[in-house]
């Protein structure tokens, strides 16, 4: 992480789990920064945290230097961009926080490009302990010239890796959600045939530990046992999965083995969810 301090002003719209914990992160570590959330509460936290509010979408825009968008769903964070055009100016930056497919994210583009402000996206990947701590995985769609001072901003979030165009971070994190979700799918059939040969879940995960089957999904298999417990795996899942095959089929790619997933992964995540809880899966959904 370089030494050098961002001196601009900070904007943050969207202030839930995952942007109300890195705007907490940015004012903690002394970066001045102006907050916007529909949720007054959450903009309060960050007030306490030393960050300033900002009554509209405009009052940010002309106070900020770089601008982090990170709302849901995909519409919300077009309608955001759409709001902020006319206020922003050359020299800005524009960077969106928010997982959002390739597609929109260039028609963020085409609305921004008359503005003279830079955009380009960085979503990120982690945990809530992450937000804080500033050890996210950021995705940046962007070349490290091309985000300029805003590296240093970058940094304190979490760990930058620059894929130099725009929608590279969004095809990155895609690609990441896809491979964390085939394997937490595998690894559930898994633990079912393991079982019916009297093996433990553990059993499974120390001998991947000291396998080729290892991965990030079996090491944290508790922290998605908790998600799925919650119900979060299957409101998000499908999603997940449904967002890049669409991208796929827009370049004509075909991708079988998540087709698959798409097809049948609800229902194991059904079965894995009434294995944990006892409770009919469909109460959540």
């Amino acid at each position: 992480m370089s030494d050098e301090k961002y001196s601009g002003t900070a904007g943050y719209i969207g202030l839930g789990n995952m942007g109300g914990g890195i705007a907490t992160r940015l004012s903690r570590t002394g970066v001045r920064q102006v907050v916007f959330d529909i949720n007054r509460e959450a903009v309060d936290k960050l007030v306490a945290e030393g960050a300033s509010a900002a009554g509209s979408l405009g009052e940010l825009a002309a106070a900020s230097d770089t601008i982090f968008v990170c709302v849901d769903p995909e519409h919300v964070v077009l309608k955001v961009v759409e709001q902020l055009v006319e206020y922003l100016a050359p020299g800005q930056s524009v960077v969106i926080q928010s997982s959002v497919p390739p597609a929109l994210l260039f028609e963020v583009a085409r609305l921004v490009e008359n503005s003279g402000a830079t955009l380009y996206d960085a979503p990120v990947s982690g945990s809530v302990e992450d937000r804080l701590n500033g050890t996210l995985s950021v995705l940046v769609g962007a070349t490290e010239e091309t985000v300029g001072s805003d590296k240093t901003l970058l940094e304190t979030i979490g760990r930058p890796l620059y894929f130099g165009t725009l929608g590279g971070g969004e095809v990155a994190k895609l690609c990441n959600n896809a491979i964390m979700t085939t394997t937490r799918t595998v690894a559930s059939e898994v633990m079912k045939f393991a079982a019916a040969y009297g093996l433990t879940e553990d059993n499974v995960r120390e001998a991947a530990a000291i396998s080729s089957g290892g991965s990030w999904v079996l090491d944290n298999w508790d922290y998605f046992n908790q998600r799925l417990s919650a119900g979060f795996t299957l409101r998000m899942s499908r999603k997940q999965v449904e967002e890049i095959l669409a991208a796929a089929d827009e370049k004509g790619v075909r991708l079988r083995m998540l087709e698959s997933v798409l097809e049948h992964g609800l229902d194991i995540d059904k079965d894995r969810f009434y294995l944990l809880t006892g409770k009919d899966p469909d109460t959540v959904l």
